[in-house]
C-alpha cells in the first residue's frame, strides 16, 4: 500500500497521501451555516487518514438552495464555521477545501421562494420547474458570487477551493460557447480571492450516461483548457437528472466503473488528476492507482462506513467496508434528513456521538456481557462491548453467523450484505469475544454471570392468513435458504418495504421461472427508489421477463394455489393461478423467555432494516441504553 501514502503536490501545497475525501452532501448546515458537525465530521476523516478533504458544496449565489440545508457561502457567517472546520482537519495533518458552486436549473424555489437562475428557460426534468434564463450580466454576477465565497474559504483558513463544474452545476449545463469562458472567468475570479498559497482545482463533467450528453472526451477538452488555471482536476460522471446510480452507484457496481474518464484526462493534463469510482477497499483504491486511471483516488462511502479508511488501508489493516446499501446515506439525505451509514452508526453524528459514548463508557457499570443471537444486531453489540474494554459472550443458535442477513445476501446483486457480517465477525474475533455456535440459551441456562445480556435474536417469516393450509405457497426466506425451490409460474407477492420480494423474483426468474409480482402500492419495487437500485433491477426485470402489477391486494387464496386479488383501479376481484407463491411480508419478533432482565435489539424489539439493527445494537454494547423489563 506504499504507493497510496505517497505525498502528492497540488500547487502550493502538499497532500500527505493519495487518499481524498470527495465533496458529498451532509445536510448537516443549520440556517445555511457550517456547524460543529461538519467539523467533527470531517476531522473524524483527517484523524482516519485523508490526505485531501473536500467539503460539501458551498452555494455562490444566496437565491441558489436546491435543497433546505445547503450552505450559502456568500454568508460572511460562513467564516467562523470554516475556521472549526480548518481547525479540526489540520490538527491531523490533512488538507481541507471548499467545494463552491451553483445548481443553476437543477435548484428550487421552494426554500429561496425566488426564480430559479439557469443556462436556459427549459424546465429540468427531475425539477420541474421553468429557470429564468440567465444574461450575460447575470453571468457577470454569479462570477462575482464565486469570487466572495472564495475569498470566505481563505478567511476561514481552508487550504482552497474546488469548483464544481460536474453533475447539479450551471457550468454544465451551459452550452459550450458559453460554459468555457464562464469557467475560465470564474477560476480567475476565486484564484484573485484566495491568492498564490491556496490550492485551486475543478471538478469536470466526465460520461454522463445519456445520449448527446458529456462524454470523457469532452471532459479531456475542457480539462485541457483549464489546465493553465488549476493545480488537479477531478473528475465525476452521471448526472442527478437521469443517471444517478453512476453518481452514487448501489450495490453490485464494481469497483473502478469509472475509471474511463480519469484515465483520459490524465493522459492529457500534467496536474494531477483524482479519480472516483465506487472503492470500498484499499486494494481497490490501490489499483486505480497504480493502473495509472488517476494520481489520487476520491473515497466517499468507503469512509463514510469507516472514519479510518485511510489508515488502515496505509497499514495494511482490514476496513469496515461500505456495502453500496445507500440506506442511511443517500435515501437519508434524499429525504433532507442528516447523512447517515448502515454499518457506521457514528456516521453523521459525530459532534453529538463521540463525548455521550466517551461519558457512558467511562461509566457503565457492565463489566460481563451476554449476547443472544449472531445477526448484525448481536455481533455489533458484541463488538462495541468488547471494544468497551467487557467480557463478551456471543450464543448464536446456528452453526454460522449472520442471521437473515446471510439469507439475504444470496439474492442476485445482494452479496455485499455478507461483508457486513464477514467485516463483524473479523472485528469480535480480535477484540476477543468468545462466539458459541449452535447454542440456544433459554430461561434454564445461567445467565447470573452476565452484568448486561443483550436478546439480537431477530425476527420469524410469517405468512398471511390467506395461506393457511396453502400448499406451494412459501416465505422469501425459505427460497433463499434453499428449503422450497419454485418452478413453473411463480406469483410473488410484495408485501413489505424491502428488497426481499424483488431480489427473491430476480433469483428465480435466472432459474428459468416464469415470475409476475404483485404489489398493493402505486409503483412496482417502490423500495428500491431511495436506495437507487430500482434502475438497475428494473432492466434487469425486464431482461428476464419479470412482469409487474400494481394496485393489487391480496383478499384469499385456495388450493392450487389460486389467489383472489383485488385490483384497487376497477374493484374487480380476479383469481390468479400459479404453480408456487413466494410472499415477502413483515416478519414477526423473536422473543426468547430468559427471566433475566435484558436489552432488545434489532428486529426481535421491531423489524426493521439494516442500520436500525447495527445502530441499537452498537448503543446496547456501549451501555448506552438501559435494561429492559423482565422477560
Amino acid at each position: 500500500m506504499s504507493v497510496l501514502g505517497d505525498p502528492v503536490r497540488l500547487g502550493p501545497l502538499v497532500a500527505r497521501n493519495r487518499i481524498v475525501f470527495p465533496a458529498h452532501l451532509t445536510n448537516a448546515g443549520v440556517a445555511r451555516l457550517p456547524t460543529a458537525q461538519h467539523a467533527a465530521y470531517y476531522g473524524a476523516r483527517a484523524a482516519g487518514g485523508a490526505g485531501l478533504i473536500i467539503t460539501e458544496e458551498q452555494s455562490v449565489d444566496p437565491a441558489d438552495r436546491p435543497y433546505e440545508k445547503l450552505v450559502d457561502g456568500t454568508d460572511p457567517a460562513v467564516v467562523p464555521g470554516y475556521r472549526a472546520i480548518a481547525y479540526a482537519v489540520h490538527a491531523h495533518g490533512a488538507l481541507v477545501l471548499a467545494q463552491v458552486g451553483h445548481n443553476g436549473g437543477q435548484s428550487s424555489s421552494l426554500y429561496s421562494r425566488a426564480p430559479v437562475d439557469g443556462a436556459d428557460d427549459e424546465a429540468d426534468p427531475m425539477f420541474r420547474e421553468v429557470p429564468r434564463a440567465l444574461s450575460e450580466d447575470g453571468l457577470g454576477r454569479l462570477v462575482a458570487g464565486f469570487g466572495v465565497v472564495a475569498g470566505h474559504v481563505a478567511a476561514g483558513g481552508l487550504d482552497g477551493v474546488e469548483v464544481q463544474c460536474s453533475q447539479a452545476s450551471l457550468i454544465r449545463q451551459l452550452a459550450p460557447a458559453r460554459a468555457r469562458p464562464f469557467l475560465l472567468a470564474v477560476l480567475a475570479a476565486v484564484r484573485e480571492a484566495i491568492g498564490p498559497d491556496r490550492v485551486l482545482g475543478v471538478r469536470l463533467q466526465g460520461d454522463e450516461g445519456i445520449p448527446g450528453g458529456s462524454t470523457a472526451e469532452d471532459a479531456v477538452r475542457l480539462a485541457v483548457a483549464v489546465e493553465p488555471y488549476v493545480d488537479y482536476v477531478n473528475t465525476a460522471v452521471g448526472v442527478a437528472t437521469r443517471t444517478l446510480p453512476l453518481i452514487e452507484p448501489p450495490m453490485g457496481v464494481p469497483a473502478g466503473y469509472a475509471a474511463h474518464v480519469p484515465s483520459a484526462v490524465r493522459a492529457a493534463v500534467s496536474v494531477p488528476v483524482i479519480g472516483v469510482g465506487r472503492f470500498t477497499t484499499p486494494a481497490q483504491a490501490l489499483d486505480a492507482v497504480r493502473s495509472g486511471s488517476c494520481d489520487l483516488v476520491g473515497v466517499v462511502r468507503g469512509q463514510i462506513a469507516d472514519p479510518s479508511f485511510a489508515a488502515k488501508a496505509l497499514r495494511g489493516a482490514r476496513v469496515r467496508r461500505c456495502i453500496g446499501c445507500n440506506q442511511e446515506c443517500i435515501a437519508r439525505v434524499g429525504l433532507d434528513q442528516r447523512l447517515g451509514c448502515a454499518v457506521n452508526p457514528s456516521a453523521g453524528f459525530e459532534a453529538a456521538n463521540a463525548p455521550l459514548a466517551a461519558s457512558r463508557r467511562a461509566n457503565s457499570p457492565f463489566a460481563r456481557v451476554l449476547v443472544v443471537g449472531g445477526g448484525p444486531a448481536g455481533l455489533a453489540a458484541a463488538v462495541a462491548a468488547a471494544r468497551c474494554g467487557r467480557a463478551v459472550t456471543l450464543a448464536e443458535r446456528g452453526d454460522a453467523l449472520g442471521g437473515q442477513l446471510a439469507l439475504a445476501a444470496r439474492a442476485p446483486e445482494r452479496g455485499e450484505l455478507v461483508n457486513v457480517v464477514s467485516d463483524l465477525a473479523f472485528e469480535a474475533r480480535e477484540l476477543g469475544v468468545e462466539v458459541r455456535l449452535r447454542t440456544s440459551i433459554g430461561a434454564a441456562e445461567n445467565t447470573d454471570d452476565a452484568d448486561l445480556v443483550v436478546v439480537a435474536t431477530g425476527a420469524r417469516p410469517s405468512l398471511p392468513a390467506w395461506a393457511s393450509g396453502l400448499d406451494r405457497v412459501v416465505d422469501v426466506t425459505e427460497v433463499l435458504a434453499g428449503r422450497a425451490t419454485p418452478s413453473g409460474h411463480v406469483l410473488v407477492v410484495d408485501a413489505g418495504r424491502s428488497h426481499a420480494a424483488t431480489s427473491t423474483a430476480e433469483l428465480l426468474a435466472r432459474r428459468g421461472a416464469t415470475v409476475t409480482t404483485l404489489t398493493s402500492a402505486l409503483v412496482a419495487a417502490g423500495a428500491l427508489a431511495p436506495t437507487l437500485d430500482r434502475e438497475r433491477w428494473r432492466r434487469r426485470a425486464a431482461d428476464l421477463g419479470i412482469v409487474e402489477h400494481t394496485d393489487r391486494v391480496v383478499l384469499g387464496g385456495r388450493p392450487g394455489p389460486v389467489l383472489d386479488v383485488l385490483d384497487h383501479l376497477t374493484g374487480e376481484v380476479t383469481p390468479w393461478p400459479a404453480d408456487w407463491v413466494v410472499h415477502a411480508g413483515p416478519p414477526t419478533p423473536v422473543v426468547p423467555e430468559l427471566g433475566v432482565p435484558v436489552v432488545r435489539v434489532g428486529d426481535c424489539l421491531a423489524p426493521r432494516d439494516l442500520g436500525a439493527a447495527i445502530r441499537e445494537g452498537t448503543a446496547a454494547g456501549e451501555g448506552i441504553r438501559e435494561r429492559s423489563s423482565r422477560l
